[in-house]
């Protein structure tokens, strides 16, 4: 059983787009080559996450030049009015061939504000099971014309609906992916962390009377056709991004997850594989790939969403880094330990590292036995 593969479609590109002069400036045109790349290259799909971009636009500027990748749109339960939803859902599915799919992100406090949305974690998630309700049951009946004096109507396709994929941590969390979403998502981590986010995922899904139809993962990826030449490229992230950049972040990050209290230099992460990076990052010094491999073929590196993850919660910027067959590999066990039928992939910059899974692992991942 093949490994459904999806790619990263974001304004957040370039070589080492975290860094000051690493970021590309935002160019409707290489949205739309990263797009064909996508298309062209034996791609699922892509993920189009929430930027300071509107996803939905973003999708919409890239369905127009593709012909068969879908587009796994992020969007946030109860910012649009459910039907006012449903009806760009619609208008999409006609034009694109049915090649929507809905991200439900729940979002974070610091975020919906922004938006007027001041709603309580677990409050937000029972609104979102009601949206999610009306906005399957809008789209399933169709929009028709406010101008009665010309019929016009847009169906969905003939048995067509509009995938749901999405997350879900905490209690509340779970039990609204067990009753709305079809597939459950994850940040990527080692396999036995993977391993018991999807266990918890079914058992919420059973408990709706409900089944998921796929399990996915988010993660970054450097392949090469050799390990030595993969992890060049992986040691370049740290490299180019250098040691005062790197401890600048982290140790914003550190004083923002601590309210102030702490800083890097005063931080005590949960594990001593942690410790040594932040130990080694504090006197100076960049942590080698071999001190930042963490098992399972996975190497915690540096990616767009996140810095590196002495934290050990909350995001994860970990890569798969090696030859095609070492990560086949390492996504073959995967697959036979959480029942894993779909990755999200990321690696900068976007239209380079696209074609190099394109051509050396999307191949594998369709021949998965």
């Amino acid at each position: 059983m093949s490994v459904k593969t999806f790619w990263y479609l974001t304004q957040a590109d370039g070589d080492y787009p975290w860094t000051p002069n690493g970021l590309y400036p935002v160019d409707g045109a290489r949205q739309i080559e990263l797009a064909k790349t996508i298309d062209d290259g034996g791609f699922e799909g892509a993920l189009v996450a929430t930027w300071p971009n509107d996803p939905f636009i973003s999708a919409t500027w890239a369905a127009a030049h593709t012909t068969r990748m879908k587009f796994l749109v992020a969007v946030y339960a109860n910012m649009t009015p459910a039907r006012l939803l449903a009806e760009k859902a619609l208008t999409f599915d006609a034009f694109s061939g049915g090649r929507l799919m809905i991200n439900s992100v729940n979002g974070r406090e610091n975020i919906l504000t922004k938006y007027d949305m001041n709603v309580e974690h677990d409050r937000r998630y029972e609104l979102g099971e009601q949206y999610w309700a009306d906005f399957r049951r809008i789209y399933a009946e169709g929009t028709e014309s406010n101008f009665p004096n010309t019929p016009l109507r847009i169906d969905a396709p003939v048995g067509h609906r509009v995938p749901l994929w999405g997350t879900g941590d905490s209690p509340a969390g779970l039990a609204n992916s067990g009753k709305v979403l079809d597939t459950y998502l994850a940040m990527l981590r080692e396999t036995s962390f993977i391993e018991d986010k999807f266990t918890a995922a079914r058992g919420a899904a059973e408990n709706a009377g409900r089944e998921f139809t796929d399990f996915g993962a988010l993660t970054g990826v450097i392949v090469r056709p050799t390990k030595a030449e993969a992890l060049e490229r992986f040691r370049s992230l740290f490299e180019k991004t250098g040691i005062d950049q790197i401890t600048h972040v982290l140790d914003n990050a550190v004083r923002r997850r601590t309210q102030g209290e702490q800083d890097l230099k005063t931080f005590t992460a949960r594990d001593a594989q942690r410790q040594g990076w932040v130990d080694t990052i504090a006197a100076g010094k960049l942590p080698e790939p071999e001190d930042l491999y963490v098992g399972d073929g996975l190497y915690a590196g540096i990616t767009a969403w996140s810095p590196l993850d002495i934290f050990g919660t909350g995001s994860s910027a970990v890569y798969y880094v090696g030859d095609p067959d070492s990560i086949t590999d390492s996504v073959r066990t995967l697959r036979a330990r959480t029942g894993l039928t779909a990755l999200i992939l990321a690696g900068w910059p976007l239209i380079e590292e696209a074609k190099w899974v394109s051509e050396y692992l999307i191949p594998r991942f369709d021949e998965l036995d």
